[in-house]
């Protein structure tokens, strides 16, 4: 079965997706007809500009376009089912009664019949996430966005790859159940975890080992809890991993040098999307904040308040027009018609405000802790933020965090840090440095360098269920 593999790819391959070398223009007047005629939430409101755009060159269409209605999660809340295409009404519903089917129906449905809808949790800022709906084109766009990033990472079609996820996530627990089954079909390995102890992570180890995989796909902040529940463990670095891909949160410096000692083979990169997409960007250099777009997938725009504005060119059973995710980063279109991401920071409200009303957000105290480490021989390996008000006094602190590698030079880094911030966050009333064993985490929950009060808000997409109606 390996050699099969080895030799003709995956036992059931998912569809690759056709190349397409029509202009970008021609993209999104597609899907924008899609939508004007099958989309509920659409329909007609882009009828003018699909009566005028022959008549118009390519820069007054896209000055067009620029000024269509901008799409936000709270419409997706507000009118979901409205975004569901007409043709889902003749699909089967993966969830029946709100509960994931059988692995015998799962597979009917999905791999043979192809005739289902079901849906994915959005992450939630406030705590409630909404959802997106995919049918089998949709769902395979998605997993080729994934296929694409783990390949630009080094990944090779027919090698093994393991995921290391919270039980509760959507769908973990099925894909746990049928470890085996989707081993031998696809190369693919689920490693749910309730908590991150030192027997999930040997049970990790051994099965990154067992599946001979290739890659680990994981969030940044569980691979850093991994990693130092190996050094306290005394568990020696796990050596020969040629891959790891990371998203979903802010990868700071300190954390990748330090995992990096564990995984002293593994090439750590990252990729950029959201629950609504798929991926859509994966990192362009070296560094964690600049990414090169799918451009196959998506088209991008700077959109207000430092968002990001999207538009998916394929998915069709909910498609998602000029959509605002809420990240902080850079648009960048080259003149070969390709789109790049600078300076991607995570939230755009993920941020301090400092003296002088100033947004401070994520880069800045990377810089900073890069800055104590090359100053003290890197004894930091993880930091985070946390302010808010205090309950009984009414003022407002700032918390400075600090994970280190080994115990000893807590002092000068306090010292350091407070003789680097004070001034620049004279406003709060008062700031303290705090030294920890490692951040206790609920991983459900996006962690965030940045937080106000216990930075525990948002929700991880693809955690929830929907519920039957």
């Amino acid at each position: 079965m390996k050699l099969l593999r080895n030799i003709t790819g995956f036992r059931f391959a998912l569809s690759p997706i056709a190349a397409d070398n029509r202009s970008r223009r021609e993209k999104l007047v597609e899907i924008i007809k899609y939508a004007n005629s099958n989309t509920p939430f659409y329909k007609g409101k882009y009828s003018a500009l699909l009566n005028s755009e022959k008549e118009l060159t390519d820069e007054e269409f896209f000055y067009a376009f620029s000024h269509l209605p901008i799409v936000e999660k709270q419409d997706l809340k507000n009118n979901n089912e409205a975004f569901k295409s007409d043709h889902l009404k003749d699909k089967i519903d993966l969830l029946e009664d709100g509960q994931t089917l059988n692995w015998s129906d799962f597979l009917k449905r999905a791999l043979i019949k192809k005739n289902f809808y079901t849906t994915i949790s959005t992450g939630g800022s406030s705590g409630n996430p909404t959802f997106r709906w995919v049918d089998n084109h949709d769902a395979n766009i998605f997993a080729q966005s994934f296929l694409h990033s783990f390949k630009l990472n080094g990944w090779k079609q027919g090698e093994s790859f393991v995921a290391y996820y919270p039980l509760k996530s959507y769908f973990t627990s099925i894909y746990a159940d049928h470890a085996k089954n989707l081993n031998r079909f696809f190369g693919f390995t689920m490693v749910p975890f309730e908590k991150i102890t030192k027997e999930s992570v040997e049970n990790l180890l051994e099965t990154l080992k067992n599946t001979d995989a290739t890659l680990l796909v994981i969030f940044p902040c569980v691979l850093q809890r991994v990693a130092e529940i190996m050094k306290k463990e005394g568990i020696e670095p796990f050596e020969n991993l040629p891959y790891i891909n990371v998203s979903g949160e802010f990868f700071l410096d300190c954390s990748k040098k330090f995992i990096q000692k564990m995984f002293p083979d593994s090439d750590i990169q990252c990729t950029y999307g959201a629950v609504e997409f798929g991926e859509i960007a994966h990192q362009s250099t070296m560094s964690s904040f600049d990414y090169n777009v799918f451009c196959e997938y998506v088209y991008i725009e700077q959109g207000p308040n430092n968002s990001m504005l999207v538009t998916a060119y394929k998915q069709k059973a909910f498609p998602l027009i000029r959509y605002k995710i809420e990240d902080m980063g850079q648009i960048i279109n080259n003149e070969d018609g390709t789109q790049n991401i600078k300076s991607l920071e995570g939230k755009n409200d993920d941020y301090l405000i400092g003296a002088d009303d100033y947004m401070y957000f994520a880069s800045f105290f990377n810089n900073f802790v890069n800055e104590l480490n090359k100053a003290l021989n890197s004894p930091i390996i993880n930091f985070m933020i946390r302010h808010g008000i205090e309950k009984d006094d009414n003022k407002s602190y700032l918390q400075l965090n600090f994970v280190l590698e080994k115990a000893g030079k807590e002092e000068k880094i306090k010292e350091a840090a407070l003789e680097s911030l004070k001034e620049v966050f004279a406003n709060f009333d008062k700031i303290e440095v705090n030294f920890h064993d490692h951040f206790d985490h609920d991983y459900t929950r996006k962690f965030k360098i940045i937080g106000r009060d216990d930075g525990l808000n948002e929700v991880v997409g693809g955690y929830y269920q929907r519920k039957a109606s």
